[in-house]
């Protein structure tokens, strides 16, 4: 060292100003070859190793390549090697229909990231290096605007009139829609477009093309579908569903079939999805389910809304619950591999998870309840709709300010114990989960097929409903398979499928309570979830098979005599409540509720007779 100089004084490498290590550290290498302080920060950015379609016009970039000139397009756009064209494409005709706007396709989460901070306002990236953003005026589904096309192909097979989540519209009403969406996205300077798959099932992967306008809904799609490698990209070709996502523009809600200036429409036949004057993200990702809902049981494939894990000796239990009822909580079992969390198929191979990520609720998440969920929300994850602090970004998942319905969106690999691919054998348990606030079902009963297939048409629940100065009354919630507002044909085949599946591969069917013990929400408690977890520990072990049975009234319920870890008068729920009289009178009420839920179920025909309809009207309540 020269005399007089300082260990850590900059010198100058290469035109460059550079403050060295000090030597003790043993990090000494060669100068920087930059000349300057751009050159430096070029080399900080490596090209990607991945080969990804180099951003052009949405017509060029989308259009259909023949297979003789793929080699030959790829290395012309590898040698251009820029993500964005500086001179926009000729037009040409496309599945998409779109104009020459310039397109980013199928970017990687930094490169959404990068738009996301750049572009987009109310974008930023938390502590844990979450991307936190907001979804606009609409924090949650709009399913009173959801339109289903009434058309000759697949009208038939659609569940229309009573209780059924498909209103109908007609062709032209939706192509006045697409075109308002399409010139909207042709309006824009670029798009975002992602072209991915759903269901694990390799033999019934279903190719989707995405195309919208915010980069959060890009990386959003990219957590939530399954991310092709860049040999399936290469070979993608047309996609068999597309979603054209305008939801910052809205609809005209004088338009036939509006009621609003937001509308999301499902057109089957020309498999493709519109979303106009809503930007909430998880519009896409249950439009993409009610249409799994549909494709799946015509190819005899049972596509489900639940939980799915697997043990290490490969039993695999399925989870079905309305929220609030601990789905999320008890699927995610640390002893077990997470298959998936809320969207699955049972195919004669097994079951598959339909997504490639997880959408997890973040309202009071803490790292003690839900560890799994935790750690996921880092770089990659979307963060919709929570509050952060200004100067630390530490995001605050107790805050409602925006909304009750934050949630998380991340990859399924940032679970620690997924199981990857997302596949697994024939179920063996099948778990319907009920939090009952009026405190009448026992926390566990084993349920014949004709029941599995009655409570699974009912999906029950009753949660506690909003404060009134003092008395809080529960209030029944009746969702048809579990996720009524997803589903296309009538309850009926979903449940009759499950009921085959189940006799088929030797299944049981559990009905567990969640919810409250020794009287109604204000007077009795809600059921440990210690308890809980001992009683689904029991289902896994076996050993609720050996146990010995007892029938309750009503339902006619079989109720063990005994689960190890949970007291045995718990297990009978007029034991516990002080108040006889009022047991059986509230009892007799959640009865009459679900038989007049019900009522909309009578006149269905399953197979041409009433017989599998008068079968599980049967396991019904008896008054």
């Amino acid at each position: 060292m020269a005399k007089g100089a300082q260990p850590d004084a900059p010198v100058v490498i290469g035109g460059v100003k550079v403050v060295p290590h000090h030597e003790a550290y043993g990090d000494i290498h060669p100068p920087v070859r930059a000349k300057n302080v751009l050159e430096l920060q070029s080399l900080q950015v490596a090209p990607s190793k991945d080969h990804l379609l180099p951003s052009q016009s949405i017509s060029s970039s989308l259009e259909h390549v023949p297979h003789g000139q793929r080699e030959e397009e790829v290395a012309k756009r590898e040698e251009y090697g820029s993500r964005v064209s500086a001179q926009p494409a000729k037009r040409v005709i496309t599945d998409s229909e779109l104009k020459a706007t310039h397109v980013l396709y199928n970017l990687h989460p930094s490169e959404l990231y990068m738009e996301a901070i750049k572009y987009a306002k109310a974008s930023y990236i938390t502590s844990t290096g979450a991307l936190a953003t907001l979804s606009g005026a609409k924090t949650g589904r709009s399913p009173k605007d959801k339109r289903v096309v009434r058309e000759d192909l697949t009208s038939a097979d659609l569940w229309w009139g009573e209780g059924s989540p498909n209103i109908e519209m007609d062709e032209e009403t939706f192509l006045i829609n697409r075109e308002r969406a399409v010139d909207y996205l042709n309006s824009l300077n670029k798009v975002f477009v992602n072209d991915q798959f759903l269901n694990w099932d390799p033999k019934n992967r279903i190719k989707v093309r995405i195309i919208t306008a915010r980069p959060y809904h890009s990386l959003f799609m990219y957590n939530m579908c399954i991310r092709p490698t860049p040999e399936e990209l290469r070979d993608f070709g047309e996609p068999d569903f597309t979603i054209y996502n305008a939801g910052k523009f809205p609809c005209n809600r004088f338009t036939n079939y509006m009621t609003s200036s937001t509308t999301i429409n499902i057109h089957l036949k020309r498999r493709e999805m519109v979303i106009l004057g809503t930007q909430y993200a998880g519009e896409m990702k249950k439009g993409l389910f009610g249409l799994m809902n549909y494709l799946m049981p015509k190819r005899g494939i049972l596509s489900l809304h639940s939980g799915c894990n697997v043990s290490k000796d490969g039993k695999v239990s399925l989870f079905f619950g309305l929220s609030g009822t601990g789905k999320t909580t008890l699927s995610a079992d640390p002893n077990r591999f997470l298959i998936g969390d809320d969207e699955h198929c049972w195919s004669d191979d097994g079951v598959s998870n339909i997504e490639g990520g997880c959408y997890a609720k973040c309202i009071d998440l803490s790292r003690e309840k839900e560890p799994e969920i935790w750690d996921a929300i880092r770089f990659g994850t979307v963060l919709e709709n929570v509050v952060f602090d200004e100067r630390t970004r530490v995001v605050d998942f107790t805050d409602k300010s925006v909304t009750e319905n934050t949630r998380a969106a991340y990859p399924i690999e940032h679970i620690a114990n997924a199981k990857i691919p997302c596949v697994g054998p024939h179920p063996n348990n099948v778990i319907l989960l009920t939090c009952d606030a009026f405190g009448v079902f026992p926390p566990v009963s084993r349920l014949t097929l004709a029941q599995t297939m009655y409570h699974f048409m009912s999906g029950y629940t009753a949660l506690v409903a909003g404060t009134e100065e003092g008395v809080k009354e529960p209030k029944a919630t009746f969702s048809a398979c579990f996720g009524a507002a997803f589903i296309m044909w009538h309850p009926a085949k979903y449940a009759s499928m499950l009921a085959e599946k189940m006799q088929q591969h030797g299944a049981t069917a559990w009905l567990v309570n969640t919810g409250w013990v020794a009287g109604s929400y204000g007077t009795g408690y809600r059921m440990r979830l210690s308890h809980t977890r001992k009683i689904i520990d029991a289902i896994h072990d076996g050993s609720l098979l050996q146990a010995k049975y007892r029938s309750t009234d009503v339902f006619n319920l079989a109720v063990p005599d005994h689960v190890h870890g949970v007291p045995d008068e718990v297990l009978i729920p007029q034991n516990m409540w002080p108040d006889k009289g009022l047991y059986r009178t509230t009892l007799r009420k959640v009865a009459n509720l679900f038989k007049d839920n019900f009522r909309k179920f009578e006149d269905y025909m399953v197979g041409g007779d009433k017989k599998l309809t008068e079968e599980i009207l049967s396991a019904g309540p008896v008054l």
